[in-house]
């Protein structure tokens, strides 16, 4: 690999992890500019790499869903494997949060993000389906289920800090893995 092509990449590379920082901090209407000055590179490399914001996005997905797979891969070995991505995505909130704006802005229809969506779909339906055939998760779970537990998950968010973040995180997940009630006996003797 030459090292024009080296350097372009890690351009690339460079623009992507500060519109995830920018985006993070500041929202998904973050100034481009700010994006550009963050990563130390010029306005012409930015553009030479996206088209526009929504360009920008997609790329952002695009890199988070081969980062989900990645980490799907390893824990799909487990038949709780399920559960422990989503224990995971406590380290990853502040991206997650973030992931929520990017789907949010989308036009749901784009071409471009379905594609991403059935991505996203492929990559966890085999953790969903083994969690399901050992018995440890309830039998109509479904992709949609999970989405709606990562949307309930980044409600945590909301943390001023990143310690405080990470506790209403946690408790998130056990509120959704155990639920709220005791038990259909200790309720209705």
């Amino acid at each position: 690999m030459s090292k024009h092509v080296q350097r372009a990449a890690q351009n690339r590379e460079e623009l992507l992890n500060a519109a995830a920082e920018m985006i993070k901090t500041h929202g998904i209407h973050v100034p481009l500019q700010l994006i550009i000055d963050y990563a130390g590179v010029g306005r012409a490399t930015f553009y030479r790499n996206f088209a526009d914001r929504k360009h920008l996005i997609y790329a952002l997905l695009q890199q988070s869903i081969e980062n989900l797979e990645t980490r799907a891969k390893y824990y799909g070995q487990f038949d709780d494997g399920l559960f422990l991505l989503i224990y995971s995505h406590i380290e990853t909130l502040p991206q997650l949060s973030a992931l929520k704006e990017y789907w949010r802005i989308l036009d749901a229809d784009d071409p471009q993000l379905q594609k991403l969506v059935q991505q996203h779909e492929q990559i966890i339906t085999p953790l969903i389906q083994r969690a399901i055939d050992a018995g440890i998760c309830r039998s109509d779970l479904n992709f949609e289920d999970y989405r709606t537990i990562i949307s309930i998950l980044t409600a945590s968010f909301r943390g001023h800090t990143e310690q405080e973040q990470m506790r209403l995180a946690k408790r998130a997940i056990e509120l959704l893995l155990t639920g709220i009630q005791v038990s259909n006996e200790a309720i209705y003797g």
